[in-house]
């Protein structure tokens, strides 16, 4: 019996790669924080509409206090006496609420990890949480905290 040839011709190898430029070369880089909070912000139309709702932001947020803004003596204390490589440097410029919330937790154990468990996991609905380099010190900071004798 004799072989049956194939009449099917080799395969051809693929194209060469060739490089192209990008066609959109306006789109300029954007820095992260800043792509942060334009994408947190509440567009315009929507902040009118919450506004004209009787109750809303008082509803949704509290008063602010003065400890919002600035650190509190406990807060300054309890931040030099961490280790200089965990400190929240730029937490305490940006949040200081939250180092002054973390500061007054620490004493308690269980305070302190529900406090963690709440900053690192957002719950509320179309956040996104922290900017990336709060969230490491934040987790540095319950990293440490783990690791110290309850």
């Amino acid at each position: 019996m004799a072989a049956r040839r194939s009449t099917m011709s080799p395969p051809k190898p693929p194209p060469k790669y060739e490089q192209r430029q990008s066609v959109r070369s306006d789109v300029q880089p954007l820095a992260t924080d800043a792509a942060r909070a334009a994408r947190d912000e509440v567009p315009g139309g929507v902040a009118r509409v919450l506004d004209s709702v009787p109750g809303y932001w008082k509803k949704n947020r509290r008063p602010a206090l003065a400890t919002d803004r600035a650190l509190t003596g406990r807060a300054m204390d309890w931040t030099v006496q961490l280790p200089k490589n965990i400190r929240p440097v730029v937490t305490t410029e940006r949040y200081p609420r939250i180092v002054n919330a973390i500061a007054d937790a620490w004493a308690t154990p269980e305070a302190r990890t529900d406090l963690f468990d709440h900053l690192l996991n957002d719950r509320r609905v179309g956040r996104r949480g922290f900017p990336i380099d709060v969230e490491r010190e934040i987790s540095a900071l319950c990293l440490y905290a783990s690791s110290l004798p309850w």
